[in-house]
C-alpha cells in the first residue's frame, strides 16, 4: 500500500456500558484523513526505525505497506508528554480505521486501548 493512502478513522470512548463515537475536533477522534503516509513521516521521521514494540513484532510504521496480517499482543506505550483535549483523556477506547486508496478498500484495522494520565 503506497501514498496516498485515506484513512476513515471511527473512535469510540467508553461511558460505562455505552460507547459513544467521538466527532473529529481539531483533527481528533472520528475523523478522515486523506494522506496518512504524510501523518506518519511527520511523526517518525523517514529513516527513524519504528517505535516499540512495533520494531520486535515487525510490524511497519511508514509507507508503503507490505500486505499481510499483522498482530501486536497486548503491549504497554510510553507517549510523549502531549496535551490533550479533556474528553481525549483517561478512559477506554476502541478505533476501527478503514484505508483505501483510489476509492478501493485496501485494509481494515481494529484496536482497543486504554489512555491513563500520569
Amino acid at each position: 500500500m503506497a501514498s496516498p493512502l485515506k484513512a476513515v478513522l471511527v473512535v469510540e470512548k467508553a461511558l460505562g456500558d455505552l460507547w459513544i463515537q467521538l466527532p473529529c475536533i481539531d483533527q481528533l477522534g472520528s475523523c478522515t484523513y486523506d494522506d496518512v503516509c504524510t501523518i506518519l513521516d511527520n511523526l517518525i521521521p523517514p529513516g527513524t526505525p519504528c517505535p516499540e514494540p512495533l520494531f520486535t513484532y515487525g510490524i511497519p510504521c511508514h509507507c508503503p505497506f507490505k500486505a499481510g496480517s499483522y498482530s501486536l499482543p497486548a503491549s504497554d506505550f510510553a507517549l510523549p508528554d502531549v496535551e490533550l483535549p479533556s474528553w481525549m483523556t483517561n478512559g477506554n477506547y476502541r478505533v476501527r480505521a478503514v484505508v483505501s486508496s483510489r476509492g478501493q478498500e485496501l485494509a481494515c484495522v481494529k484496536l482497543g486501548f486504554s489512555l491513563q494520565s500520569q
